[in-house]
């Protein structure tokens, strides 16, 4: 009978310890296939994660994409519990945009919010539901 309670408990520490974990590759695709969206977070700590995304839009004819690997074009701090807000750069013009992303833990969704626009042009969602 301990060993069933401290199972049980063990699940529950280990699910809820993960629940924030954002790590990983994040991805959209538009219902008509023509445009998907990408987003790559490592963990910096508790509150702050980073990454990398990939946006393709018009069947391919818009490629708005971080390709250097040693830098971050996203960032972003927990501002509530799964809320997390932060900046997008756009490889388009190197300009900052800023976002927003929840994350549902039951369902394992995050969801993209572009809040305000990077200047000039981009090719971002401005709302996207992004699944691992």
């Amino acid at each position: 009978m301990k060993f069933t309670i401290c199972f049980i408990l063990l699940l529950f520490g280990i699910h809820f310890m993960n629940a924030q974990d954002l790590e990983g590759v994040w991805l959209w695709n538009s219902p008509d296939g023509s445009q998907n969206f990408e987003v790559e977070l490592e963990k910096v700590n508790d509150k702050e994660y980073r990454g990398r995304h990939c946006a393709v839009f018009d069947n391919g004819n818009r490629i708005d994409c971080n390709s250097d690997k040693d830098t971050f074009s996203i960032t972003m701090v927990k501002i509530a519990e799964d809320n997390y807000a932060g900046t997008i750069e756009s490889s388009y013009e190197k300009s900052i945009g800023k976002i927003r992303m929840q994350y549902y833990v039951e369902d394992d969704l995050l969801q993209f919010n572009l809040t305000e626009n990077p200047v000039g042009i981009f090719y971002l969602p401005e709302e996207a539901i992004l699944t691992r």
